[in-house]
Formats: structure tokens, sequence, C-alpha cells
């Protein structure tokens, strides 16, 4: 079964999903219809198929297992010489000043604590408060 028949013979959006998932490899919005859901899976296998990208997700892993390995953070991406990465990521001597960050305003509760982050509407409540 072809995979635009398994789209269309789908009846729940789970099925759905795993579809998305496992061949086209999108997450698929469950707070969207199903049809809705149907056709935006259409158009993804069709642009699939139209690129020539017609492969199933098992030949492609099978041809570049390093493509679900994700890159941390901590390791140098490829091109990038470390030097230039621990530079970066240095603090600045003393004698350069760090630009300091704003501390956002904040707005307390009155009755139960609570803190929220600024805004014209909670400031005008008169329970709120500007700590």
């Amino acid at each position: 079964m072809s995979l635009s028949e398994r789209i269309e013979n789908a009846e729940t959006k789970d099925e759905l999903e795993k579809i998305g998932k496992d061949e086209l490899r999108v997450d698929v919005d469950k707070r969207k219809g199903i049809e809705t859901i149907r056709v935006d899976l259409q158009s993804l296998a069709e642009d699939q198929v139209s690129e020539g990208q017609g492969e199933t997700p098992a030949q492609n892993d099978a041809e570049s297992p390093e493509k679900d390995v994700p890159e941390s953070a901590d390791t140098p991406q490829e091109g990038t010489p470390a030097s230039k990465i621990a530079d970066s990521e240095t603090t600045p001597d003393q004698g350069e000043s760090a630009p300091a960050q704003e501390k956002p305003r904040l707005l307390r509760h009155r009755g139960n604590g609570r803190v929220f982050t600024y805004s014209a509407a909670l400031a005008a409540k008169r329970d709120m408060e500007e700590v």
C-alpha cells in the first residue's frame, strides 16, 4: 500500500500522527481537524515524491547512520577551530565591562504573594504592587 493510500485510509488522528512521524518525519498538530491533517500529510508526501526522495526511512537510516545522532552544544562543529570556540566562551577580561542585563520588572499580588512579569494590564489591578 502506498503512502498516499495509507494517509487516505487512516481513520484517526493517532494513525495519521504515526504515519507522519514514521514516514515523513514530521510532527502532526493533533489540535487540527483530521481532514486538515490528512491534506497536510498528502501535500508533504507529494512534495517528497516530486523531489525524488521516495525512499523509506529505513533506507535513509541505512545510508546515513550519523543522521539521527544529535550534536551537543559542547562539541565543536565541523570546520570550526577549537580555539575560536574557546575564545567565544571565555568571559571578558577585568579591564572590559560586560554589558549588564536588565532585570525584568516584576509585580507581586498583595493577597497571595505570586510574582508576575510586568504588564500594564496587571499593573492597573489594585491588588498588584511592583517589586
